[in-house]
């Protein structure tokens, strides 16, 4: 090879060397590092460092909760030493307890270049305890309170209440299911953030198979274990068999079917619908189609309603067409057409009829009831003129007679 051609051969192979030297760093495989720490409830801390080789002019990192479709994104703050971090609030936009989040940095670099990271996920469990962990088949306990003892029954409590939903209706578990037990209802709203409704003693997330329980030591923990449990897993077994259509269902129907399944059934429920028949105070069915009263008073009685509403449809109609009902439902039927479709009778007429046969309530006496102060305000109005007319034209004749035996 000529002196002239090995010259320029090397030169063009420096100039090669000097630009691979050039690349950014990304493309020979470096990445900025972005880690998490988060305090439950209150905010998430995200941190990383740049490369020197990487110089950043802005980032963004952004989060996506499971089971959520909307992409959450904060500004990061950007140092002069070379990293970076960016603060969440949990308390302003919060996350659901124990639930998988992914997160992910994109910036723009100074060569006017987008750079976006890897995904990276955690786990955002309550970390202000320390959770013991027990499995058995489909179901996963949690707990920080309490023995094995006490594990071993949260797991027994679930099979039997899986077995009684499963005689109701016929619905399959197919996925695993998660159960936090907490100490206390009120840490167990703290977790959830149920701000205003300081009357909810456990809660599920259907869609991401996990369910939280409130139960305090003493006499009634096995009570309350048999009673939320079964409740909360309802939820669950319906959501896995109706997917998209779960959301669909009344509310009322949804919330009766969790509380027929319960292995121990709310004492109060009597009482409450015993107390609403007394003053008249019942709430139609068809206002529990979309939603429960807030306050405590007027979600209990809906609760209880609810529960007695479904058990009598299930007694006089039967699991099939209570079967039947939950599917028509789930295909976008609306809560009036869904009861007239599967019975043939309408909401209201159900309404009537469980009110007769559950307290033997007569609608045309209730109905009577309401108005009778009504047409005492009237009859009364009607009455004094009448008693005053007939007591005045009294008055006339017994003049004449007092005078006529004064004659005498």
């Amino acid at each position: 090879m000529r002196p002239r051609a090995v010259q320029t051969l090397m030169l063009i192979t420096f100039s090669l060397l000097s630009s691979l030297a050039s690349i950014p760093a990304r493309s020979q495989g470096q990445e900025i590092d972005l880690t998490v720490d988060y305090s439950f409830g209150e905010r998430l801390v995200f941190r990383g460092e740049i490369p020197k080789e990487m110089p950043v002019l802005q980032a963004v990192i952004f989060l996506q909760a499971e089971a959520e479709l909307h992409t959450r994104s904060l500004q990061a703050d950007i140092s002069d030493y070379g990293d970076f971090s960016g603060v969440y609030d949990l308390v302003q936009q919060p996350i659901r307890a124990f639930s998988q989040v992914d997160y992910w940095l994109e910036a723009t670099l100074a060569d006017g270049q987008s750079y976006t990271s890897p995904k990276s996920s955690f786990f955002y469990t309550d970390n202000r305890y320390q959770w013991q962990e027990r499995k058995a088949g489909e179901f996963r306990v949690f707990w920080y309170s309490g023995d094995s003892v006490f594990a071993q029954s949260l797991l027994d409590v679930a099979y039997e209440g899986l077995q009684n939903a499963q005689e109701l209706l016929q619905l399959k578990l197919e996925d695993g299911v998660d159960i936090y037990a907490y100490a206390s209802a009120q840490e167990m709203r703290a977790a959830l953030q149920t701000r205003g409704q300081n009357w909810v003693g456990a809660h599920t997330d259907p869609d991401l198979g996990v369910m939280v329980i409130s139960l305090p030591g003493g006499p009634e923990q096995r009570l309350e274990m048999e009673r939320q449990i079964p409740h909360e897993l309802m939820h669950v077994l319906l959501y896995q068999e109706l997917g998209a259509g779960y959301d669909k269902l009344p509310v009322w129907l949804n919330e009766g079917l969790a509380s027929i399944a319960e292995l121990y059934p709310n004492p109060d429920y009597l009482i409450l619908l015993g107390n609403a028949r007394q003053d008249d105070a019942f709430l139609p069915i068809e206002s529990l189609c979309q939603g429960f009263p807030r306050d405590a008073s007027g979600a209990y009685l809906a609760y209880a309603q609810a529960t007695s509403f479904t058990r009598f449809l299930f007694q006089r109609f039967g699991s099939g067409s209570m079967q039947q009902l939950v599917a028509n439902y789930a295909q976008g039927m609306d809560c009036q057409r869904g009861i007239q479709a599967t019975f043939g009778e309408s909401l209201p007429q159900l309404d009537r009829q469980w009110r007769r046969q559950a307290f033997g309530e007569n609608a045309l006496f209730s109905a009577f009831g309401k108005l009778l102060p009504w047409l005492l305000l009237m009859v009364a109005v009607m009455f004094i003129p009448l008693l005053l007319i007939f007591f005045s034209r009294r008055r006339k004749p017994t003049s004449q007679g007092e005078t006529y035996h004064a004659r005498r």
